[in-house]
């Protein structure tokens, strides 16, 4: 499908863990591949300031993306891929376009545009897709695709394992730390265990919950993480896992990837996202929906067995599936 064509990928975190991963699916699909973050840099500092000045953050991205064009002087790009693009600005889209008149223009959402506002460069691409269906409910201009599960995912080996009932790995935010705390209790009070993986993208984040938020007083640096847990060790906890937390933002509808990779996993989900009900691959014996203001954790539920599902839905949210849709 892409035999020959030259790809510009930018992507968040950059050759990350699903940066990593894309470009190598791409490649195995034929395709010459140059990643990039999508933003100048992953930094604390640099993610506050395109967040709280976004109307001077351009000169730093168009620079950024200025230096990137030099670098590929000799390359001739034929898709230009970008997933979420927050630090984007339409003064950017038409840079690249200049330099690569040729290529077709991609965008791909995994946030919703509540969290990181992207309307204005959707009209610069020539298709914009988006993970959220609220989203695409509200702009024509965007095309419904959810997330995708990795390969990794889709081969863990199907034996029980289990050392932990439900485990959550992911970044703390919004009310997260004190839905989980609810859940902890009724774990607890069933005598389920449990493992948390909580991480801040910096200690300054941590300190500042400590200060605005009195759930957070009784707390100390050492339970929470400053780095990402890498793929071969979530992979590693969900495999002795018999369930999985999706702690969803509040104002998120659409499924970001950990529900997708569940599914890949064929692993249960315990969610806050009700919209869930509404997807091809939804099961009430696979997956639970809890009310993040009182959560009911159903021990019969954990310990029941996994109902496989229909094998052409299961194979519709991989990554190979996604390429497919994304580049068709």
């Amino acid at each position: 499908m892409l035999n020959n064509s030259n790809i510009l990928l930018f992507v968040p975190g950059g050759e990350g863990i699903y940066g990593t991963e894309i470009k190598k699916k791409l490649e195995q699909n034929g395709a010459y591949v140059k990643i990039y973050n999508e933003r100048p840099s992953s930094s604390f500092l640099n993610k506050a300031f395109i967040r709280l000045f976004k109307q001077y953050s351009y000169i730093l991205i168009d620079i950024y993306i200025k230096k990137i064009i030099e670098k590929n002087v000799n390359i001739q790009f034929n898709w230009v891929l970008i997933i979420r693009g927050e630090a984007f600005h339409p003064s950017t889209i038409r840079i690249l376009r200049k330099s690569y008149p040729n290529a077709k223009f991609i965008l791909y959402l995994w946030d919703s545009i509540n969290n990181t506002d992207t309307r204005n460069i959707i009209p610069f691409f020539d298709k914009a897709f988006s993970y959220d269906p609220f989203d695409v409910s509200n702009n024509s201009l965007l095309i419904y695709q959810p997330t995708f599960y990795l390969d990794q995912y889709r081969d863990i080996p199907n034996v029980k394992l289990y050392e932990v009932d439900s485990i959550f790995i992911g970044t703390i935010h919004s009310d997260r730390f004190d839905v989980l705390n609810q859940i902890k209790l009724q774990l607890s009070y069933q005598c389920l265990s449990y493992y948390y993986y909580m991480y801040f993208p910096h200690r300054i984040l941590y300190y500042r919950k400590y200060i605005i938020d009195s759930e957070f007083r009784n707390t100390s640096l050492h339970e929470f993480h400053f780095s990402m847990l890498c793929l071969e060790k979530t992979i590693a906890k969900i495999l002795i896992a018999r369930s999985s937390l999706d702690i969803t933002h509040p104002v998120q509808t659409g499924l970001t990837l950990r529900p997708i990779e569940m599914l890949g996993a064929k692993k249960k989900l315990i969610t806050t996202n009700h919209n869930i009900k509404y997807y091809d691959f939804y099961d009430q014996q696979n997956i639970l929906i809890i009310d993040r203001k009182k959560p009911v954790i159903d021990k019969d539920f954990i310990y029941s067995p996994y109902n496989d599902i229909d094998l052409h839905i299961y194979n519709k949210y991989s990554l190979q599936s996604w390429v497919n849709t994304i580049f068709s």
